[in-house]
Parts: C-alpha cells; sequence; structure tokens
C-alpha cells in the first residue's frame, strides 16, 4: 500500500489508502508507520504533482502517493516531526520550480477558482481547518516555506535507525459496515457517521453566516453552542430576517413559536447558564419570553423580557432554547431534534433509563421512532435533523467537527457524512 492520506484537525493525522467496492476507506497508520513514511518521502525526489481540484497529490519516484487538502500540515507543531514537513515542503518548492508550472495555470479556464473551505472563524477552542486546492496550496508555500526556515527544529536522533526503503504497512482487516451509523470513544471524542444531503452549495449558508454573525455569535460564545451546527439550524428554520408572524405561528430567523411562548395561560420563563472562554460563570440569564401585540399584557409588568419580534431577541431566545435542550439531553442529535419538537417531547415517550441510554450513546437513533409511535408521523418534522444536517458545512472529505459544552465538559462530536466521505473519494 503507497498511498496515504495527511490531514491536520487538532494535530496531524495519517491514513493509508483501502479500496473497498470501489470506495476509499481510510486506515490510521501506527507511530512506527508513519516514521518510516516521513523517511522515505524526506529521502525521495518528487516525480509528479498533480491538481486534483480539491486536493494535491505529489508521486515520489519511490512509488509513495501523498494526498494532500489541508495547509496547516505545513505548519510548525514544534514536534520531531516538522523536520520532515520542513523538507517535504523544500522539496515542493524545487519541484514548482522546475514544472511547467506556468503553462498549466494559463490552460485552467479564467473563471477556475480553488476549492476552499467555507468554514467560520470558531470562537470556541477549536482548529480551523484549512483546505485548498493545488492552485492556493502553491501560492502558500513560498510563505509557509520563510514561515518554517524560523523555526526549525533539530533532527531527529530516531532517524538514523529508519530504513529508508518504500514503507511497508501492515493493513489491519476492516469490519464490514452494515449500517450508516457507527461509534468509538477515543480520547473523549464521539465519532458518528451518517447519511445525508450535502445542500452547502447553493450559497445560503455563507449568506446566513454573513446576515447574521453580528447577532448570532455573541450568545453562540455566550450559551456555550456548537457555531457550525447553530448556523445550519438557522439555515433550516430560516436564515432571514423577517419577523412576521408566519402561516405556522413562528416569526423571526429562530422561528419561534409566538403562541408556544406567550398566551393566554403563561408566558415562559427562561433561565439559561453563561459561558465565558468554555467555563460556566456561575451565573444565569433569566427572562421571560413576550409577544409584541401583547407588550400591554399585565403579567409583564416589572418583569425583564425579550420580544419575539425584534431581531436582537429573537437570536437570543433562539440560542437559549437550544441551549436548554441541551442541558436536558446533552446528545446534539436529540437537542436539535428537541429545538423543533420541544423540550420535553422525548422525555414523555421514553423511561429515565431510557433517557439515560439515549444521552451517552450518539450513535442510536431509535427514540426517533418511539417519537413517531407516541405523537405521529405529522407531529413536528420527522427528519429535521437530516434537513439541519445538510447545510453543516462537511469540507471536501464529508467530516466535520460540533463542538459544544454540556456543563462544564467540553463535547466533541467528530461526524462523517458518508454520502460525502465515500463518493467524493472514488477513483
Amino acid at each position: 500500500m503507497n498511498k496515504f492520506y495527511i490531514d491536520e484537525n487538532k494535530g496531524r493525522k495519517y491514513y493509508a489508502y483501502e479500496y473497498l467496492n470501489d470506495q476509499i476507506k481510510y486506515v490510521s497508520l501506527k507511530d512506527k508507520d508513519i516514521l518510516t513514511l516521513l523517511s522515505s518521502i524526506s529521502k525521495d525526489k518528487i516525480k509528479e504533482i498533480h491538481d486534483q481540484g480539491k486536493s494535491m497529490e505529489i508521486t515520489f519516484n519511490n512509488g509513495i502517493t501523498l494526498i494532500i487538502d489541508n495547509l496547516k500540515i505545513f505548519f510548525p507543531h514544534h514536534d520531531f516531526f516538522d523536520h520532515y514537513f520542513e523538507s517535504l515542503l523544500n522539496k515542493l518548492n524545487t519541484a514548482l520550480e522546475k514544472s511547467n508550472w506556468k503553462d498549466y495555470q494559463e490552460k485552467l479556464p479564467k473563471n477556475h477558482i480553488p476549492a476552499v473551505s467555507r468554514k467560520k472563524k470558531s470562537k470556541l477552542p477549536t482548529k480551523t481547518m484549512i483546505t485548498a486546492s493545488l492552485l492556493s496550496l502553491s501560492i502558500a508555500i513560498s510563505c509557509l516555506a520563510s514561515t518554517l526556515e524560523k523555526q526549525k527544529v533539530g533532527d531527529l536522533k530516531v532517524e538514523q535507525e529508519i530504513s529508508y526503503s518504500v514503507p511497508k504497512v501492515s493493513m489491519p482487516e476492516l469490519p464490514i459496515e452494515e449500517e450508516n451509523i457507527s461509534a468509538k470513544d477515543n480520547d473523549n471524542v464521539v465519532q458518528v457517521e451518517l447519511a445525508f444531503n450535502d445542500e452547502t452549495a447553493n450559497g445560503k449558508l455563507e449568506q446566513t453566516i454573513q446576515n447574521c454573525a453580528p447577532y448570532l455569535d455573541e450568545w453562540i460564545e455566550r450559551y456555550g453552542l456548537p457555531q457550525d451546527l447553530t448556523y445550519a439550524l438557522v439555515c433550516q428554520e430560516s436564515g432571514t430576517f423577517d419577523l412576521t408572524i408566519n402561516s405556522l405561528g413562528s416569526v423571526g430567523p429562530m422561528q419561534l413559536q409566538v403562541d408556544q411562548y406567550h398566551n393566554e395561560n403563561a408566558i415562559e420563563k427562561i433561565t439559561v447558564p453563561v459561558y465565558e472562554n468554555g467555563k460556566l460563570t456561575g451565573e444565569y440569564d433569566e427572562f421571560y419570553v413576550a409577544d409584541a401585540r401583547h407588550l400591554d399584557d399585565p403579567r409583564l409588568e416589572g418583569k425583564n423580557y425579550l420580544v419575539m419580534q425584534n431581531l436582537e431577541d429573537n437570536f437570543q431566545i433562539g440560542c437559549a432554547v437550544l441551549r436548554r435542550c441541551i442541558d436536558r439531553y446533552k446528545n446534539i442529535f436529540i437537542a436539535v431534534d428537541a429545538y423543533n419538537k420541544g423540550l420535553y417531547c422525548l422525555s414523555n415517550c421514553c423511561t429515565e433509563e431510557q433517557l439515560e441510554h439515549y444521552k451517552n450513546d450518539f450513535t442510536d437513533f431509535s427514540w426517533l421512532n418511539m417519537i413517531t409511535n407516541a405523537k405521529g408521523t405529522n407531529y413536528g418534522d420527522p427528519n429535521y435533523i437530516w434537513n439541519v444536517l445538510r447545510y453543516l458545512d462537511t469540507g471536501t472529505r464529508g467530516e466535520a467537527d460540533i463542538q459544544y459544552y454540556y456543563g462544564d465538559e467540553l463535547i466533541n462530536v467528530d461526524l462523517t457524512n458518508t454520502n460525502v466521505y465515500n463518493n467524493e473519494f472514488k477513483r
């Protein structure tokens, strides 16, 4: 196996390719295999460089092929692998200078745009994934080279013990997956595989981020929410600033059900914990939710309230409701569904023992059947989760890192959209 993929997500990750039924599977390399691989490519010359549209494919004279779609692998990590990436960077500079790169660029269509990640800057403590095609990568190489020149790392002593021949990677047997959903607990990271449509190419996500960030980011941070997924939820709900009550009784970008929060029987009071830099402050935001048509309601007198038909208030209320759903269910998928079907919907459909199971097993979606059996197929949107996820930017490899807080615990969900992951890398 001489074809490898290198990625950067909370540290460099190394994979070997495995072809099963014309679909690529990625097998994580062991430390020994990684060292052998890096040592080998640092000693051999580059034979070919190909632009794959969404990635850079580098072939060496020894037969090894590297696929790179993330510029961050070249940034110094101040670990012993930096030496090898400095060597690889120098090789790329030399290879690009000697190639007919300018001729190649001139043959590209005038409207050719390198594929780049649409991810925005996250306020949660996460590293932003930056993917780029060969065009954007070639532009950045010279800048990165000067950065690495200033931050050289000493040669690795173990390098003398490494064989520089083509690595023979031992490939583990891969289980055949019969279901779309799988997970494992690895360093407190939940890994989930789901199949859902990708509708990020229509531009709605980018437009929603551009329009809503000035109002939404403050509450995402204050209430410890998953940033990307919150934007995806807003895309599904509305994505517009229309503050008129629609035919379904909903209003604003977060589509709040007006009569649910302010009616003749009660006015909803929301209490939500406040976060700062990812930590609970011990403080709470407390407010009532009011309908602008009934601000003369005597029950509001002397109370702190937010108005659903006010744009800024609408965002804060929506984020507070999502935080309340997370606090109740912990499982982000249940929480998102509860935003649509109601805070107590699942609680009323299962036992406490079952609920505890679902809180900690993010891959068991049988609770959806419980809701359908108890409430019927017309209750809420039975496909709400998948409709939200379709707006989540999972990048060129179909992967997204969902981070949010449950109390003081930072939960990481590594979500893979198998529709993209499998299809994008067919050969």
